[in-house]
């Protein structure tokens, strides 16, 4: 390290970078002691010591950062057995576990309540179940697992887990959004937002949607198919990561999306029109309405799985190479919507390592400073001068990848290289070095 720089670092410590609190991760950072703890609990299970093998592996599950009350992962150990109770989303898991067996279960509703037709989902939903399986017991529905410890791994326990989690949680988000929400248990841990946020977000969807509309007035009828098509992915994506709907309006949003990946028959102009009717759907929704979408909760796991930096990588080159392809044909007004579009899919689609995630969570932020700006904190972007905060981007950029350098010796910071010139010559300059990060580990 240069000697200005180790002085640098002195001046200014790096910190440690915060998990952003937008779209649908943990909203938290993974314990810093988590592969040590995961391999504690391995060396436990092979000494036999079940009780402390479980309380590593689950201690390995906190996150560094929660700020929920309480707390979204709860354990508690006897001489005999562990007890233990974790938050998911809509789902609250409750799991005992003893020298021979781990039992666990989420409450879902009262069966006299429910509708038939979720009666039958839960019977063909057990067949799509790897390790849980949907029970009726006492006048409630219930998702519930039991592990034999005889041959018991971390690996054997986080993936049976990470089912019921993820799986409770939808089904009861499905429920809460299709039938009656009073009949759900266990949601005493859900927090309102306040009506000064829905206000807020209600209004920036509305003046999205019609920016969105004003920016294709003289595109719809021409040969324009894709660049519609990137405007309206664009804004659906980004209503679903700063919003983070729940329930029907979650529902809509991804099927709407996945939709129109789906390999099927149909014109991109039908499913264009589909994406803009959606949208008309989404502005003439009520306040009172889109106030019932919205929640604040603790989750335990991520709802994906780590993607590899090649296939972040990749997505990016053939997003860059579609760029060049409307940069050439000189349909400029695309560009910048892709741009915005690539960090909001990545973000939607993958499952991201911290840092990757706090990058394109700051690409976002860049641009759309005015929806942060309403939400208190310093914009990175100014869209009236079209300058940037290079130096609170660069600080961002530093407490994203600092902390990790230690694990992967050729993780950079890459602030110096970008090119502040305009939005187009950062966001290709921003993208080319995150393509380029390595995350190789020593």
């Amino acid at each position: 390290m240069k000697l200005f720089e180790k002085i640098k670092t002195w001046f200014n410590p790096t910190q440690m970078h915060r998990a952003p609190q937008y779209g649908r991760g943990t909203h938290a950072l993974p314990n810093p002691d988590e592969r040590e703890l995961f391999e504690r609990a391995s060396e436990a299970f092979v000494q036999g010591d079940i009780l402390s093998g479980y309380e590593f592996f689950l201690s390995s599950l906190t996150h560094q950062d929660d700020t929920f009350s309480p707390s979204h992962l709860s354990i508690e150990r006897t001489s005999e057995t562990i007890n233990f109770s974790l938050y998911q989303g809509y789902a609250l898991i409750k799991g005992t576990v003893t020298p021979t067996f781990l039992e666990a279960y989420a409450d879902i509703a009262l069966s006299e309540k429910l509708h038939v037709a979720i009666k039958r989902r839960f019977l063909e939903r057990d067949f799509q179940l790897t390790y849980c399986r949907f029970s009726h017991k006492d006048g409630v529905a219930k998702l519930s697992i039991r592990l034999d410890n005889a041959t018991i791994t971390p690996q054997k326990i986080f993936f049976p887990l990470r089912e019921i989690a993820l799986n409770a949680d939808f089904e009861k988000e499905f429920i809460a959004g299709e039938f009656d929400e009073l009949s759900l248990l266990d949601t005493q841990h859900l927090l309102s937002i306040s009506r000064d946020v829905i206000e807020s977000n209600y209004t920036f969807m509305h003046q999205w949607i019609q920016e969105t509309r004003q920016s294709l007035i003289g595109l719809l009828s021409n040969d324009n198919t894709g660049m519609v098509s990137f405007s309206y992915l664009a804004l659906l994506l980004q209503i679903d990561y700063l919003f983070l709907p729940h329930k029907k309006m979650a529902k809509n949003i991804s099927e709407k999306i996945n939709g129109y990946f789906t390999d099927d028959e149909k014109l991109t102009e039908d499913k264009n029109a589909d994406l803009e009717q959606y949208l008309a759907e989404l502005e003439t929704m009520d306040i009172e309405s889109f106030n019932t979408q919205f929640y604040n909760c603790p989750y335990t796991f991520s709802p994906f799985d780590q993607a590899l930096h090649d296939e972040i990588a990749a997505f990016i080159e053939e997003s860059l190479n579609k760029v060049r392809w409307y940069k050439n044909n000189r349909s400029n007004y695309v560009i910048t919507v892709i741009y915005r579009y690539i960090s909001l899919y990545i973000l939607y689609n993958y499952g991201l390592h911290p840092s990757l995630r706090s990058l394109f969570h700051l690409h976002v932020e860049i641009y759309t400073s005015e929806f942060f700006k309403a939400s208190g904190e310093t914009p990175l972007y100014d869209p009236a001068t079209q300058t940037f905060k290079q130096n609170l981007i660069a600080q961002r950029i530093r407490e994203s990848i600092e902390p990790y350098m230690n694990r992967y010796k050729g993780l950079q910071n890459f602030a110096e290289h970008l090119n502040y010139s305009d939005l187009n010559h950062f966001s290709q300059s921003f993208y080319l070095q995150i393509k380029n990060l390595d995350y190789t580990e020593v």
